[in-house]
């Protein structure tokens, strides 16, 4: 390494001073999409941020120091259904960002390996400013990598590259399985080839056949609109055939890339289609004056744009509709509060509108550059994303709404609002609603459940663990054994007309040992229940003696029927009504869990008994909470929230 020393960071070093904001691949996702549209490419793009363990894996496993820096921060994929393309889209990514060097797929004859090209490109400037600048001082390039490749390739690079780059061992004594992975990789690249001379075959079938349009749309292999080639083109090329260098030869002789250069050279994206193509070349290349008399009367490169559906959606507006993802409201009551000061309503208000505040920094803060970094009153807006908080020190009274767009779901916008003050009771009371609005879905049956997006900002998550909540009883992150001595405690909560936290009660009978059994729940495992669910729920277990008497002080059941009802979980919901379940539901029990929450997709997992019980239990936590009626909002000075 030229004498420089190897450095080497740790995961909490990197996790606590590298921050990419989405924004960074979402932008540079979108620009490469915009470019490769433009031209009608056949393609996908993914792409990701480099985790922290990721980059820290990587300073151990190489030599990193001085001049030698990560390149591939942020890294951006693009696969591409035609092999010839690898080139075309080179060039315009070449084109488009600084390049600093592109390396390829070294293959000799007896080897094969996927056909791909990975470039490395100096980030924008804006974007890189989007990064914190502690990143440079960590052997942390300025850079992004984009690797091309090919819809075949990418079928089975993932298992390549895990079971053979990084697993050479299950190779070394077993060189027939080897030989027969190349001639599977063999295959593959022959099917790359293939597809092009496929559709090169047909293309020189058609033109002989004097198809023009299908030869066009076979040659070229671009998305093509919908649009017919005009008749006066048509009857042109047809009369054109008898020169020795007709248009239509001229046409076929074309090499794709040529077209695509003219495309890009475009000041704005254009129809794709038969006649925007030859009225391309023709500008470009051909100069006939017949083509280009026809194709000025038809005002071609305008010709059905106002029917592109890509651009006619965008204008179609319709009112949005919202939808909570969490809500609470609550007392902040101070019990988890560490401090040396003396612990008043005033200091616990303080504290959790910091934490509201620091949230909105942090979150908001690299878009508004001049947002102070202490509590106060701020308003910012910039096209989607806004912010405005109500700060008042003296009264006690603090009024939060911020909202940002969905960077993958196009038309969705996300919201925070929140409400924190001392009432009039001498209580330090929040009140927040999380969610998103989007248009109304037209031709779905099924519109998503906003249970399916459940999610707590950080600022409450802050704010409960290292601050304190009261909801009708203490809210606590560890399981609670019930005892006599506290049933009256309990009955208060249940009968607490401002509680918002369902209160889950399970009772089960002593084993032989005298402690509690609770096998009858399978892999329910309560622990990991209780500090799943308790910043909206309370969790309490309980023997059977302790839970029949309970049962008889809330009235649930006599003294006779108690017997028959142990071991049960009850969920006490705030609005007065119960639900219960004995042994039989767990074990019975069904629950297809999603997998995927985003996109159009839902991925299922199948799980069954305990397990499916666990999950039924949590779902149902959640979904009251965001079906529930606790958080009506509030108006602050200027009009900010989102219609209903």
């Amino acid at each position: 390494m030229n004498g420089q020393e190897k450095v080497i960071f740790t995961k909490e070093e990197l996790a606590k001073r590298v921050k990419v904001p989405a924004i960074v691949e979402q932008d540079l996702k979108r620009i490469i999409s915009e470019r490769l549209e433009q031209c009608g490419l056949y393609f996908r793009v993914f792409s990701r941020i480099k985790t922290a363990s990721s980059m820290a894996h990587k300073f151990e496993m190489k030599e990193y120091g001085g001049d030698r820096k990560i390149q591939d921060l942020v890294g951006v994929r693009i696969n591409l259904y035609f092999d010839d393309d690898m080139d075309i889209c080179k060039n315009i990514m070449e084109h488009t960002f600084d390049v600093l060097g592109w390396s390829t797929s070294e293959r000799s004859e007896e080897e094969f390996k996927p056909a791909k090209l990975n470039g490395v490109f100096r980030l924008p400037e804006y974007l890189k400013d989007e990064i914190s600048s502690d990143t440079w001082e960590m052997s942390i390039d300025d850079t992004f990598e984009i690797q091309i490749k090919t819809m075949f390739f990418e079928g089975w690079h993932e298992i390549e590259h895990d079971m053979r780059y990084k697993g050479e061992e299950l190779w070394s004594h077993y060189p027939g399985f080897s030989r027969y992975l190349n001639s599977i990789l063999a295959t593959l690249e022959l099917c790359d080839k293939s597809m092009v001379t496929l559709f090169e075959d047909l293309g020189h079938a058609l033109y002989k056949s004097g198809r023009w349009s299908d030869m066009i749309k076979s040659h070229f292999r671009l998305k093509l609109g919908e649009a017919s080639l005009y008749p006066e083109v048509e009857e042109l090329l047809n009369k054109d055939q008898e020169q020795v260098d007709s248009l239509a030869k001229r046409i076929y002789k074309t090499r794709k890339s040529v077209l695509v250069d003219q495309l890009l050279k475009r000041s704005r994206k254009i129809p794709i289609n038969v006649n925007t193509i030859i009225a391309l070349l023709n500008d470009s290349q051909f100069h006939d004056s017949r083509l280009t008399a026809i194709f000025k009367e038809r005002d071609v490169y305008n010709d059905g744009r106002e029917d592109s559906l890509a651009e006619s959606r965008h204008c179609e507006m319709r009112p949005l509709t919202r939808h909570t993802v969490f809500q609470m409201c609550t007392q902040v009551d101070g019990s988890r509060l560490k401090t040396d000061q003396p612990i008043s309503n005033e200091l616990i208000f303080e504290q959790a509108a910091d934490y509201i505040y620091r949230w909105i920094v942090q979150r908001y803060g690299g878009l508004f550059k001049d947002m102070p970094q202490e509590t106060t009153t701020y308003h910012a807006d910039v096209l989607a994303y806004h912010v405005n908080v109500k700060f008042d020190r003296e009264k006690h009274t603090m009024n939060m709404h911020v909202r940002h767009m969905d960077l993958e779901v196009g038309g969705r916008i996300w919201y925070s609002e929140a409400c924190l003050e001392i009432d009039g009771q001498d209580r330090v009371m929040l009140k927040l609603c999380n969610g998103y609005a989007e248009p109304q879905k037209e031709h779905h049956f099924v519109q998503d459940s906003a249970g399916i997006f459940f999610s707590y900002p950080g600022y409450y998550k802050s704010i409960t663990d290292n601050i304190g909540i009261f909801n009708g009883i203490e809210c606590m992150n560890r399981r609670r054994i019930l005892k006599e001595e506290q049933i009256p405690v309990l009955k208060a909560a249940l009968e607490n007309t401002e509680r918002t936290f369902p209160i889950v009660v399970i009772i089960s009978k002593e084993d032989k040992d005298g402690m509690m059994d609770e096998d009858w729940l399978c892999q329910f495992r309560v622990s990991d229940f209780t500090r799943t669910v308790w910043r909206y729920a309370h969790v309490f277990t309980c023997y059977e003696n302790v839970g029949k008497k309970l049962l008889e002080v809330l009235g649930v059941c006599s003294k006779e029927e108690n017997q028959k009802e142990i071991p049960r979980l009850y969920i006490f919901w705030p609005d007065g009504d119960f639900d219960d379940f004995g042994e039989e539901d767990v074990k019975n029990c069904s629950f297809g869990r999603h997998l995927e929450a985003r996109g159009d997709a839902r991925t299922y997992d199948i799980v069954r008994g305990g397990q499916a019980f666990y999950h039924k239990i949590v779902t149902d936590l959640r979904d009251w909470n965001v079906s529930a009626h606790m958080w009506e909002g509030f108006k602050l000075e200027i009009m900010t929230e989102i219609p209903g």
